[in-house]
């Protein structure tokens, strides 16, 4: 699945065909893209060494142009990289930091991820009594260090579901299509942190074609990219 946003010829048309590429072009890439021969990667799960991280790798050595390339799949869900991106994108994060103990520069509430190869999960702590347990599991007893986010008064942690940039929920539509611009994810879901005053960029999780709503698929129809 994927699409062209300029006709192929030769080898090129040979590949896009062999990789199911479609040509469409108002889809809306950034636009240093926008005249490239672009493979769009609708998977859904980029995890390294999978199947969505391989089909960006493979459409990067056919000489097309992925997104999200083998690179930002990586980076997106590494949640200190991902914050930093956006941040450097222009989209609001919460206060922050890395640690792997119960030493951490601000008390409940908090949102931790972990960072270690098995875990992928965040948690919310409501207060200290939860903090001891929660971080002996997500750094697997201080083995791995973890992201621990302050959760500001009389906010929540909700959850984007960003498909080709757009947001079923309208409050994020103008969210959806910065993330997209900043990480090229066809589709994620992307946790946020909402405030009084703002939407706090937190992470981002997979979201599988598999788990799509009829509506959500619409968007990708639409798009001239869904297939089967």
């Amino acid at each position: 699945m994927a699409t062209t946003t300029q006709s192929t010829s030769g080898d090129a048309a040979e590949r896009a065909t062999r990789n199911g590429t479609l040509r469409f072009p108002s889809l809306p890439l950034p636009a240093d893209l926008r005249a490239a021969e672009v493979f769009v990667n609708l998977d859904g799960d980029y995890s390294y060494l999978g199947d969505g991280y391989y089909r960006s790798l493979e459409a990067e050595h056919e000489g097309l142009t992925a997104i999200p390339t083998s690179r930002e799949a990586l980076d997106a869900y590494v949640v200190p990289l991902a914050l930093q991106k956006a941040a450097a994108g222009g989209l609001a994060v919460p206060r922050w930091e890395i640690a792997n103990d119960t030493t951490i520069g601000f008390p409940p509430p908090v949102v931790i991820y972990p960072i270690n190869p098995w875990q992928d999960e965040g948690r919310v702590v409501d207060g200290q009594a939860q903090l001891e347990d929660v971080i002996k599991s997500l750094s697997m007893s201080g083995k791995y260090p973890m992201v621990c986010q302050e959760l500001p008064p009389d906010s929540r942690l909700d959850t984007l579901r960003l498909v080709l940039g757009n947001c079923l929920k309208p409050e994020y539509r103008d969210m959806a299509e910065r993330l997209w611009r900043i990480f090229r994810l066809p589709l994620a879901r992307v946790k946020v942190i909402v405030t009084a005053g703002d939407y706090l960029f937190s992470a981002i999780e997979p979201l599988e074609r598999e788990e799509l709503t009829q509506n959500e698929k619409a968007i990708i129809k639409e798009a001239g990219l869904w297939r089967g």
